[in-house]
């Protein structure tokens, strides 16, 4: 049976040195060797991370490293791992962390299937809209990007309404549903977008039990944009 490993915080520490890479690049460069060898060391590999959550400084300015050192690793064209990227302002002496969830494949499982359904807009960067491993589907941070022409929709409720569209679609193209949902994270640029949120994803799980949320409000996300909707389901 699959299994699956969490790494939290990572930070571009060289192991010889138990210090901080100094370069910008290199150290997000760091942060990914750190990971090669710790799955390698777990029986498992770079190619079987599911998703990252990224946490930066500065979105327009950390955001492209962290794209260029993705595509070192997976290749121009991936496919990669589902992402969730969010500015913060509490990282100190540093500019980025990093929280990875890899899988430890059993000897019977079949690969990872990337998902890409038709009518979904396509992602901008170096990430995958969802991945389905054995029993999970993984979702990347879902926003309210319209698949008409890729652009955020227009207006609060109307944008936190398509990232749950998305969400739906993506899951549904795999046979799974709202139900099988284990978590939702939800980041917001403010808390007064938390009311519409809740009260959107309490229609879309039709007033059903929700699974465990967490809650995060960040300094910024992508696209200067306002909410993003992390979620992962299982069957």
């Amino acid at each position: 049976m699959e299994s699956f490993i969490r790494l939290k915080s990572q930070r571009g520490i060289n192991p010889e040195t138990q210090k901080l890479v100094v370069e910008p690049t290199n150290r997000v460069r760091q942060i990914f060797r750190n990971l090669k060898k710790f799955a390698e060391d777990n029986n498992t590999n770079i190619r079987e991370v599911v998703r990252l959550v990224v946490f930066v400084a500065d979105m327009v300015r950390d955001r492209p490293i962290l794209n260029t050192i993705q595509k070192e690793l997976w290749g121009d064209d991936g496919p990669f791992p589902c992402r969730t990227i969010v500015g913060v302002d509490y990282l100190g002496d540093d500019f980025i962390e990093i929280d990875f969830t890899l899988r430890v494949p059993a000897t019977d499982s079949s690969p990872l299937e990337f998902l890409s359904p038709e009518g979904s807009f396509s992602p901008t960067g170096t990430w995958s809209l969802g991945i389905k491993s054995d029993d999970c589907v993984f979702v990347s941070g879902m926003r309210g990007v319209s698949p008409v022409d890729n652009n955020l929709v227009i207006g609060e409720a109307p944008r936190a309404r398509q990232a749950l569209e998305n969400l739906k679609l993506i899951i549904n193209s795999v046979g799974f549903n709202f139900s099988q949902a284990i978590n939702i994270i939800i980041y917001v640029t403010e808390e007064r977008f938390l009311e519409m949120v809740e009260m959107l994803i309490k229609k879309y799980w039709q007033n059903k039990p929700l699974p465990l949320m967490e809650v995060h409000i960040v300094t910024s996300l992508n696209d200067n944009d306002i909410i993003e909707i992390e979620t992962t389901f299982s069957s």
